[in-house]
């Protein structure tokens, strides 16, 4: 299994994703000569789909990547200005929100290459917690409410008598 990552002026390298992702971008890093920089760095597919692997660093990457697939290298940047006390929370102040990345491809003239080729992240939708109701889990309300008709049909049986 393997995975070729494109980059510069159409260098490719050719990675195992075998591996947890953190090795694999470290690994990436070093190999395409970015190792002493402090960028972070990411990967996208053909069609600029920003894969997000920082998110899950200890996961293995084969995971989050296909077999023999082709992947761009991009650079994920905070935007100017958001490392203000106020950035990364919502309107109502209840919690942070994700920081919000610029993605820059690491491929020079990935348009010529790319040709369907736009950066972009898949949004991803917060989890809400559902409660269809405010009792308890608990099976023993479950028990009671049998109980209750069990008694209302033997009531209802002796009446008829």
């Amino acid at each position: 299994m393997y995975i070729t990552v494109k980059y510069g002026n159409n260098e490719s390298l050719v990675c195992n994703p075998s591996c947890a992702i953190v090795n694999l971008m470290k690994s990436i890093k070093r190999r395409t000569g970015y190792g002493s920089t402090t960028m972070l760095l990411d990967l996208s597919d053909e069609t600029g789909l920003v894969k997000e692997l920082d998110m899950h660093r200890y996961d293995y990457a084969n995971k989050y990547l296909s077999s023999h697939g082709t992947y761009i290298l991009v650079e994920k940047q905070l935007p100017h200005g958001s490392q203000d006390e106020d950035a990364g929370h919502d309107t109502d102040g209840s919690s942070p929100a994700p920081p919000q990345f610029n993605y820059i491809p690491l491929l020079d003239n990935y348009g010529d290459h790319f040709p369907n080729f736009r950066l972009h992240v898949q949004m991803v939708e917060k989890r809400r917690k559902h409660r269809a109701n405010s009792k308890s889990p608990s099976p023993a309300g479950v028990r009671g409410t049998k109980g209750k008709k069990d008694k209302q049909l033997a009531r209802a049986a002796s009446r008829k008598k």
